[in-house]
């Protein structure tokens, strides 16, 4: 199973209003292709992206977790 589809089912599994992070424990390379996912789901009104945390280390401000909101 991809990573995606891990990312897909757990969010179809969310109850509607249900708020959950996606990415704590995900390299940051995956993140950015996990937050343009998550961004389409967001167009689709699947989710409603609530916050991004960007990471401080590397000094690039990447985004490390996303919160969303199931829909």
């Amino acid at each position: 199973m991809s990573l995606y589809d891990q990312i897909n089912d757990e969010i179809i599994l969310m109850d509607a209003g249900e708020q959950k992070w996606i990415g704590p424990d995900l390299p940051l390379e995956s993140m950015m292709a996990v937050e343009l996912m998550l961004q389409d789901l967001q167009e689709d009104k699947v989710i409603k992206i609530r916050r991004k945390n960007h990471e401080k280390h590397s000094g690039l401000k990447q985004v490390d977790r996303v919160l969303v909101e199931k829909l």
